[in-house]
């Protein structure tokens, strides 16, 4: 990877607004760049996108936490607007998946994880379009 700290500021700091913007998960647009532009391989950028999920994800259930506060009409079990019943049982899913994930991951060849990654890319684009 790239050395210093100034490429990922440069990088992440707009690809971070963008993300916000369109209302997608930074690792969509940072690990093309990660691997393009930052010398990681696809294996490297995956982790890191995942590890920096876990960051970024408290940041918004916080948000969503603070901002749903004493607002009425939200199903019982509910902590500002996150319903904990329905975040235990993402929860308790995700994680052992994700585990299942990185495993799968690593057995790939980098070239077909790039094909793989790139695919999905383009499904979920097609998707947020409504062409799918």
């Amino acid at each position: 990877p790239v050395s210093g700290k100034l490429p990922y500021i440069l990088w992440g700091f707009p690809l971070g607004i963008v993300s916000g913007i369109i209302g997608i998960g930074g690792g969509v647009l940072m690990i093309p760049v990660m691997v393009m532009f930052l010398g990681f391989s696809i294996h490297q950028a995956i982790g890191t996108s995942t590890a920096l999920m876990i960051l970024t994800s408290i940041g918004g259930s916080l948000s969503y936490m603070i901002n749903g506060l004493n607002v009425s009409g939200l199903p019982a079990h509910s902590l500002g607007y996150i319903n904990l019943l329905q975040w235990f049982l993402l929860s308790a899913t995700s994680i052992p998946m994700a585990q299942i994930g990185v495993k799968v991951a690593h057995k790939i060849h980098p070239k077909i994880l790039k094909y793989i990654f790139v695919i999905v890319m383009f499904y979920m684009a097609f998707k947020m379009l409504g062409v799918l």
